[in-house]
């Protein structure tokens, strides 16, 4: 990396046909076998089964779609369909309501398919969008060609040792699954897999950073003796009528705006630019032996222009109760550090050769190891997501494995090309078993059509018969697995159904099961329905495995739609 210095120009071109039409290439086989198990899934489905359209992080997807179903049916607002608590509309899942106001465009009656098809266009979409950010992103830190390739390709296709944890059975080693398993911020093949606004979020992470990297870049230099000492700050960027510092402030601007969009989608997310940028900052006055005043200043540009998302979701989740709880409730912590060794040890060592070189390096090519250095503060800082402000790691650490790699290979002042290759093959067979083992695995899991990948179509079309008849302040009581279910086929709220939206997740789990457990009194049932306001009661082989209870017997229920082993009944008190 040390070719990546100050004789660059931000208006360089950066990569070459050859290697766009290596990303281009990269990106479509990507994103063809991300594709196969969904595609698989809905060739499956037949009279009796219906495809989910997801065959990972289930729930959550789920829960996606129902939020999509709110911008369909019109909401710019976003109300929790999870929880029958009177709370306010939040701006969260903006990209999500957009992306139903689209579906709601299409032609075809099935919403809840449109959604889903669009949902999965978004993936495929975001995603090729993110990989080619990613290589634009390397290209910016390093000239060497085979080194920004490498890392590419173990970005986009490489995951950690979790493949080995669970084939010498230790998939719950330590308490937790291995995280390039279940880790979308550590990992991108898992987020081109399933999460099309974690691919925009990262990719406006990205975007950011190489603005404010650009903005940087005509006027930084490492050296003490610089003559840039005694520069002015926001005064002089601001003031002065020379183009490049007029585009400095210009690419700061630019950085913030991508960062404060990133904060629509992701809010937290905002916290990892500001933490690595700041970091660099710092690390660079160090440097410098001075304090980098026009540098601060560009970066507070970012910083201010990012910051309205930060603010507004800390207040929106102090603010309420509802909210309170989800926040308290949606606890992803980081596991035992030995499962972030598992996950990154091998592209660490790597790395670890690579670092003297580039911190000798001039500006930006030392970036990668303060972001690097930063992410183990960030992993396990005091917050509920600590482990989701790993985003992005995968990007910095595999570019640095790549160069320690070379370095390794490098002999007698050549890069032996067979010795190259060989040693990257093997660095990419070490990697890419996790990702093949998920892939294979979900694929094969879907000749027995299990639940909740598939449903019962009697359970659909019981859904969207309920869904023509209620509106979306009604409240649907169900088991927890139904209620998961039920708001992506019907736009009204349900009891519980989600493990951090619901309010008092667990409490009110525990109320279904005695709701449903037969030798409940009438009594508690009807003030339960009264108390929350529950209008419609669900009643299908799951609310079955809870107790005996049939509703068909209540005289404050009443049946009005039925399929199979589903019913609905509507509350009468």
């Amino acid at each position: 990396m040390v070719e990546a210095t100050k004789e660059r120009r931000p208006t360089e071109r950066l990569t070459t046909a050859s290697e766009r039409r290596f990303v281009l290439l990269g990106t479509i086989v990507a994103m063809v076998i991300t594709s196969i198990p969904y595609v698989v899934g809905t060739i499956l489905s037949d009279e009796e089964r219906v495809f989910s359209g997801f065959v990972y992080a289930i729930s959550d997807c789920t829960s996606y779609i129902a939020k999509m179903r709110q911008g369909a049916e019109g909401a710019w607002l976003f109300h929790i369909p999870y929880t029958p608590e009177t709370h306010p509309g939040a701006v969260f899942f903006l990209f999500h309501r957009l992306l139903g106001k689209v579906a709601a465009l299409l032609p075809g009656g099935n919403l809840t398919q449109k959604l889903i098809w669009v949902y999965h266009a978004a993936r495929v979409a975001f995603g090729a969008g993110l990989l080619v950010t990613i290589y634009r992103f390397l290209a910016l830190l390093t000239r060497r060609v085979e080194v920004r390739r490498l890392a590419w390709v173990l970005v986009t296709y490489g995951g950690g040792l979790g493949w080995l944890l669970v084939t010498l059975g230790k998939s719950d080693w330590l308490g937790s699954t291995p995280l390039d398993f279940i880790l979308p911020e550590g990992f991108t093949f898992l987020v081109l897999f399933a999460f099309p606004h974690i691919a925009l979020a990262r990719t406006l992470l990205l975007t950011g950073l190489m603005a404010l990297m650009e903005a940087w870049l005509p006027t930084t230099t490492d050296q003490p003796d610089s003559r840039e000492a005694g520069r002015p700050g926001l005064a002089r960027v601001a003031g002065s009528i020379q183009a490049p510092q007029w585009r400095a402030a210009g690419l700061a601007g630019l950085a913030g705006l991508a960062w404060l969009l990133m904060g629509v989608v992701v809010p937290f997310y905002v916290a990892v630019a500001w933490a690595v940028m700041g970091s660099v900052w710092a690390v660079l006055c160090v440097r410098r032996r001075r304090v980098a005043w026009t540098e601060a200043a560009l970066g507070f540009i970012a910083g201010l222009l990012s910051a309205p998302m930060v603010i507004y979701s800390v207040w929106r989740f102090s603010s309420h109760p509802v909210y309170a709880a989800w926040a308290a409730q949606n606890q992803v912590l980081s596991p035992h550090p030995a499962h972030y060794l598992a996950a990154y040890g091998l592209p660490l060592a790597l790395g670890m050769a690579a670092v003297p070189e580039a911190w000798r390096a001039a500006w930006p090519a030392w970036l990668p190891v303060v972001w690097i250095a930063v992410v183990p503060f960030l992993a396990y800082v005091p917050f509920n997501l600590q482990r989701r402000l790993t985003e992005a790691i995968q990007v910095p650490l595999y570019l640095l494995a790549a160069e320690g790699l070379r370095r390794i290979t490098y002999v007698e002042g050549d890069l032996p090309r067979l010795r190259w290759r060989l040693a990257a093959l093997a660095v990419l067979l070490v990697l890419v078993p996790t990702n093949v083992m998920l892939l294979t695995r979900t694929t094969e899991a879907l000749g027995d059509r299990p639940s909740p990948i598939y449903r019962d179509r009697a359970e659909a079309t019981v859904l969207d018969q309920l869904a023509q008849r209620v509106n979306d302040n009604d409240v649907i009581l169900g088991s927890y697995e139904s209620g998961n279910t039920i708001p992506s086929r019907v736009g009204a709220r349900v009891f519980v159904g989600h493990g951090a939206e619901s309010y008092r997740a667990a409490e009110k789990r525990d109320e279904v099961a005695r709701f449903f457990d037969g030798s409940t009194d009438d009594g508690w049932r009807r003030d339960l329905l009264k108390r929350y306001g529950v209008d419609y009661v669900f009643w299908g082989p799951e609310e079955r495995t809870l107790g005996s209870f049939d509703p068909r017997a209540a005289p404050y229920l009443r049946q009005r739609h039925k399929q199979g082993a589903y019913a609905v009944f509507q509350v009468e008190l």
